[in-house]
């Protein structure tokens, strides 16, 4: 029941002005970091895309990270095209964003400390279950949408033949296991301060 109530309660988060506003703000956020990766070898690369969609999630629920999902791609597409447009790529980034809003609406980041190696472990360890909504949040959304939903929708697409689709998912799966404690990390390391910098802007704008 607390599954649905989340669904529930991030759908009634689209009546504040608050939400929309700051949803909007992250979606341009989103699609800008589209364009911004880094490549370590000719086989991997780093996106930081899917940081915007994880923190809509974080402050608005399943719903509300959902639709903005949606937008986040056909702009993303307006503005960059690549190939034809597809609601199926779509739908895709529409699934990763829910999973996002399912693990961590309501999370409380934790505060890396750099301090030393025994604070920083230390401090995963004390909010393991934090840590544990994160780790699971992207694992999923890495097996999933990168993985199972995107290769499928390639095959559709006729991007290449079903008979090589194993194949494909096999390199996926290597691919998506190897960024996994990257992009783990990158949440690790932003969501902390965008919380931080969501209750600081609220508080004082009520303050005053």
């Amino acid at each position: 029941m607390a599954f649905f109530r989340n669904f529930k309660k991030s759908f009634e988060e689209l009546k504040s002005i608050r939400c929309l506003t700051v949803t909007a703000l992250l979606i341009g956020v989103s699609v800008a970091l589209k364009f911004v990766m880094i490549m370590p070898s000719e086989t991997l690369k780093i996106s930081f895309a899917f940081v915007g969609l994880a923190a809509i999630g974080m402050l608005y629920g399943p719903v509300v990270a959902g639709l903005a999902g949606v937008v986040t791609d056909v702009i993303g597409f307006l503005v960059k095209p690549t190939g034809a447009f597809s609601p199926i790529f779509t739908l895709v980034e529409v699934a990763g964003a829910v999973i996002y809003g399912i693990f961590l609406y309501g999370l409380n980041p934790v505060k890396l400390d750099f301090s030393s190696r025994s604070a920083f472990f230390g401090g995963l360890k004390t909010n393991g279950f934090q840590v544990f909504r994160i780790f699971m949040a992207k694992f999923c959304v890495n097996l999933f949408c990168n993985v199972f939903l995107n290769t499928i929708a390639m095959v559709i697409m006729g991007y290449f033949a079903p008979e090589v689709f194993w194949v494909k998912i096999t390199t996926r799966i290597v691919k998506n296991l190897t960024m996994l404690p990257i992009e783990v990390f990158i949440l690790l390391l932003v969501l902390y301060p965008v919380m931080v910098a969501y209750r600081a802007a609220f508080r004082e704008k009520r303050s005053a």
